[in-house]
């Protein structure tokens, strides 16, 4: 019997806080107190649902100082945590996996190098390569990703030795169809694909890739999450 597809709610964390975007500005989720919920607080309220969930850690991808002591709030929690740090090389990696995640998102919007992903899978085979892409090409720091398509950023992460990725598409509207095209061509060696950017929970849970893919399951837009208690 195959492995049920899974559905990833992604939580934005700045300053400690759960955030969400409005009018390109960061803003707190409240509780009806108008306080901002912290991380665990919010996961026991709103993701009860759900198995896994990825942090975007707002402070390290905007290049600050991460905040890896916020995943000690979910120490003990059912959910498996991914986490998006901002990653620049390997060190960063160690970083996320020592702060007692799951799972280490190395993306191309902050990777220094492609050589980081080996140094990273070396360390631990809890690594998510993630591609941000925008306009159907790939968003990165590193001239080896920058501007690439998805099939060849994927193939230079495989040849690393990344064996699960995410293609997060920065540039699709919430709830509009996915674009499969792009994905074609992704190398015969990865064990997972995951997708995520614009996706809402309804098209998360009826979504069919085409057949071939290594899909696996969907990170979730927060709001979608939000939607059924506001």
């Amino acid at each position: 019997m195959a492995d049920a597809l899974r559905v990833i709610p992604a939580v934005s964390l700045r300053g400690g806080d759960v955030v969400v975007v409005n009018n390109h500005s960061y803003e707190p989720v409240e509780d009806a107190q108008g306080r901002a919920f912290a991380l665990d607080e919010f996961a026991q309220v709103f993701l009860k649902e759900f198995d896994a969930v990825l942090v975007f850690d707002i402070d390290g991808i905007e290049g600050g100082r991460p905040q890896f002591d916020e995943a000690a709030r979910l120490e003990g929690s059912p959910l498996e945590v991914w986490w998006d740090g901002g990653v620049r090389d390997h060190d960063d990696v160690i970083g996320i996996l020592t702060s007692g995640v799951h799972k280490a998102l190395v993306s191309t919007r902050s990777l220094a190098a492609a050589g980081e992903i080996s140094k990273a899978v070396e360390l631990s085979d809890s690594v998510v390569f993630e591609a941000v892409v925008r306009e159907g090409r790939v968003v990165a720091s590193s001239p080896d990703f920058r501007g690439a398509t998805v099939a060849r950023a994927a193939s230079l992460a495989a040849a690393e030795g990344a064996e699960e990725v995410l293609v997060l598409d920065a540039s699709r509207p919430l709830g509009a169809p996915i674009d499969w095209a792009p994905l074609a061509g992704l190398p015969g060696s990865l064990r997972a694909l995951y997708i995520g950017g614009g996706i809402d929970l309804e098209t998360a849970r009826r979504v069919k890739a085409p057949a071939g893919l290594p899909y696996r399951g969907a990170v979730v837009d927060l709001i979608s999450v939000l939607t059924p208690y506001v």
